[in-house]
C-alpha cells in the first residue's frame, strides 16, 4: 500500500512538473497547464481513493480469519482434485532413506487435509545459482513452491525476470490464512512487494537466527592470556593468537585455506575501524550504501582502514597465526581442527558458534577433553556495536509462474510453516526416529542417531517458526540467549533493502571488479603482499578505478536516487 501511494504521489508530481514546464510564462499558456494540473489532482485523489478501498478490502478479509482456528474457512475450497505440488530447494539430494520415510509420513497428512502430495526437488551446491535460475526460467510447470532468497537467491532478480509469480493479497488470506496471520501481525508485507505494489514472496520472518561473522575463539585460553572479559578488538584477537602461538609451540593457530574468510574478514576489519555500510541486492565489489542514501566503493573510501588492516595481517603472518604457504593451501579444515583442539580460532558466523559454543554437540570433542573449556565469538563491528539485521528475506518462499496448482501449494505451505505436525516432521523428522521431545519446547536426538546417516534435510528455508518450532537440547541456550540479547540491543536495519538495482549494463564491469577484489583482498588478509600497505591498497584501488568502479557507482548512484529521491532529500 506504502510503494502504491509513492507510485500515486509520484506520478502526480512529474505531471505537475511537466504542466508547468509546458507554458512559456504569458496567460494563454498558463490555462491548459492549469487544467492538466487539476485533472492530474483528480486522477490522484482517485487512485489514492481507490487504494485506501483496496486497503480497507484486504483488512476486512484479514479480520475473518479465524485466529484460534485459521483454517476453519478452507471447508469451503474444492479440494476434491488431488494435486501433486513440486517443492524446489538448494541443497544436495540426501543418500539416506530417512527423508524419502519421513514424506511418507507427512503425505499422509497433506493428503488428508488438502489433497496434496508434495515432491522435493533439489539444487545441488555444485553450480547451484546457475542451476537454480535455469530451472525457474523454464517455467514449465515442474515447479509450485520455491525455496528464494534475496540476498543470495535472486529473488527479486527473479521477479523482474517474470519467473515468480504476483500473489495477491486475498490469495494469501484464503490459502496461507495462517501464514497471512502471522505476518500481518508483524508488519512485514510491505518487504515482501515489488515496486509494482504487488506480494511476490512470503518472509521467513518469524525465526530467529544470525549470519553475520566473527572469530569463534577458546575463551578460557583467552583468559589464561590476560584477556578476562574475552577477546573483544583485533587487539585482543592478537594477544590471544601471541598466547596460543608461546603456549601450543605446534599448534597454527588459525590453519585458514588461501581463498577463504577474505571478504569477510576484509569488510569485518572495516566494521571494527567504524565503516557503517548496507549490502545492495545484487551489488558487488565492495559498493555499498552509506547513510543517507550514498552509494560509494568501501575500498576506496576506507582507505586508512584498510591500510591498517593489511599491516594486522602482516604482522599475524610474521607471527606465524597460519601457514607461510598460506595462499596454496587449500586442504585446512579450521572448524575440524577447533572441534578436536588443534586450532585456536575458526572464522564463521554467528549460527556455527552455536554449535561450537556447546559442550553437549558431541562433534565438540575439545570438550570431552577438556571439561573447564569456554568458547566465545568476536563479532564484527563490536566495537563500534555496529550490526545490521539479517533480512526477512534471507529466506522466502515464492510461487513459480509456470505453477497449475498455485492454491493449493500455498495450502500445503501453509500447513508445513504454521501445523505443529506437519512442521516438526518436515524440520526434525519422524518423532522417535530423529528426534524425542524432552519437554514442550525442547528436542534431543535418540540414542545411535548418527546425523550423517539418519538426518531428515528438506533444506526449508522459506518458513521457519520459532512459534511451533522445537530448541535443540544439546545447544547451549544460555549463552545463545546472551548474545542475541546484545545483538538486539545494537543491531540496525538496513534501510535499502527495498532498493532493487537494474545491473544489466554494469554486470559486466561487476565481473572484473570482483576479480580484482578477490586478488587484492586475498592478498591483505594474509599478509601475503609486496612493499608495503599503503602500496598495496593505492594499487588495489588505482585497478578499481581503471576496471570502471566509478561508472558503477554512478549508475547504481543514479538509481538510487531515482528510487528514493535525491540523496540531498
Amino acid at each position: 500500500m506504502k510503494k502504491k501511494l509513492v507510485a500515486i504521489l509520484l506520478t502526480a508530481a512529474m505531471t505537475l512538473s511537466l504542466a508547468a514546464c509546458g507554458g512559456s510564462g504569458d496567460t494563454a499558456s498558463s490555462a491548459p497547464a492549469d487544467d492538466a494540473a487539476a485533472s492530474t489532482e483528480e486522477a490522484a485523489a482517485d487512485d489514492a481513493a481507490a487504494a485506501d478501498t483496496e486497503e480497507a478490502a484486504t483488512e476486512e478479509a484479514a479480520a475473518e480469519i479465524d485466529p484460534n482456528d485459521p483454517w476453519a474457512g478452507w471447508a469451503n475450497i474444492d479440494t476434491s482434485e488431488p494435486v501433486v505440488i513440486n517443492y524446489l530447494c538448494v541443497s544436495d539430494k540426501p543418500t539416506n532413506p530417512d527423508t524419502d520415510e519421513m514424506m511418507v509420513e507427512l503425505n499422509k497428512i497433506l493428503q488428508e487435509k488438502v489433497n496434496a502430495t508434495l515432491e522435493l526437488n533439489y539444487i545441488g551446491w555444485t553450480d547451484y545459482l546457475a542451476n537454480y535460475n535455469l530451472t525457474l526460467a523454464a517455467m514449465d510447470g515442474s515447479v509450485d513452491l520455491v525455496v528464494t532468497a534475496d540476498d543470495w537467491l535472486d529473488a527479486w532478480q527473479n521477479v523482474d525476470r517474470g519467473a515468480f509469480m504476483e500473489i495477491p493479497d486475498e490469495m494469501i488470506q484464503t490459502y496461507a490464512p495462517a501464514t497471512w496471520q502471522q505476518v500481518d501481525e508483524f508488519g512485514d508485507w510491505d518487504m515482501c512487494r515489488y515496486t509494482d505494489g504487488n506480494i511476490y514472496l512470503i518472509p521467513e520472518d518469524n525465526y530467529k537466527q544470525w549470519t553475520n561473522h566473527g572469530f569463534i575463539y577458546r575463551l578460557d585460553w583467552a583468559r589464561e592470556a590476560g584477556l578476562e572479559d574475552g577477546v573483544h578488538s583485533w587487539d585482543d584477537m592478537t594477544t590471544y593468537f601471541q598466547y596460543c602461538l608461546d603456549t601450543f609451540p605446534d599448534m597454527i593457530p588459525w590453519d585458514v585455506n588461501g581463498g577463504s574468510s577474505v571478504a569477510e574478514c576484509t569488510g569485518g576489519y572495516l566494521a571494527s575501524a567504524g565503516a557503517e555500510t548496507y549490502p545492495l541486492i545484487g551489488i558487488s565489489a565492495g559498493i555499498v550504501g552509506y547513510a543517507d542514501n550514498q552509494v560509494k566503493c568501501q575500498y576506496l573510501e576506507e582507505t586508512d582502514a584498510l591500510v591498517a588492516y593489511g599491516n594486522l595481517m602482516k604482522s599475524w603472518a610474521e607471527m606465524g597465526v597460519w601457514r607461510t604457504d598460506v595462499l596454496n593451501n587449500s586442504t585446512s579444515d579450521t572448524r575440524q581442527a577447533f572441534r578436536e583442539g588443534r586450532g585456536a580460532v575458526d572464522q564463521h558466523h554467528t549460527e556455527t558458534w552455536t554449535g561450537l559454543v556447546s559442550p553437549g554437540d558431541p562433534n565438540n570433542v575439545f570438550y570431552q577433553e577438556d571439561p573447564d573449556a569456554e568458547v566465545g565469538f568476536f563479532w564484527f563491528g563490536e566495537e563500534n556495536d555496529f550490526l545490521v539485521n539479517l533480512s526477512i528475506l534471507h529466506g522466502a518462499l515464492a510461487l513459480s509462474s509456470g505453477s497449475q496448482n498455485p492454491e493449493r501449494a500455498l495450502m500445503v505451505y501453509d500447513l508445513i510453516r504454521n501445523d505443529p505436525e506437519c512442521y516438526r516432521l518436515f524440520m526434525y523428522g519422524i518423532e522417535g526416529e530423529q528426534y524425542v521431545l524432552v519437554d514442550d519446547n525442547m528436542f534431543e536426538r535418540p540414542e545411535g542417531y548418527v546425523d550423517s546417516e539418519d538426518k531428515v534435510d528438506t533444506a526449508f528455508w522459506a518458513g521457519r517458526n520459532d512459534t511451533v518450532g522445537l530448541r535443540n537440547a544439546q545447544l547451549n541456550w544460555d549463552a545463545i540467549d546472551a548474545l542475541y540479547a546484545e545483538y538486539d540491543a545494537v543491531a540496525v536495519d538496513n534501510p535499502y533493502l527495498q532498493f532493487i538495482p537494474v545491473t544489466d549494463e554494469i554486470s559486466g564491469t561487476m565481473s572484473t571488479l570482483n576479480e580484482i577484489v578477490t586478488n587484492y583482498t586475498k592478498l591483505l588478509t594474509h599478509g601475503q603482499f609486496q612493499g608495503t600497505a599503503e602500496e598495496c591498497v593505492a594499487e588495489f584501488q588505482d585497478q578499481l578505478r581503471a576496471a570502471g568502479v566509478e561508472d558503477v557507482i554512478a549508475n547504481v548512484q543514479a538509481q538510487m536516487d531515482a528510487f528514493y529521491g535525491t540523496a540531498a532529500e
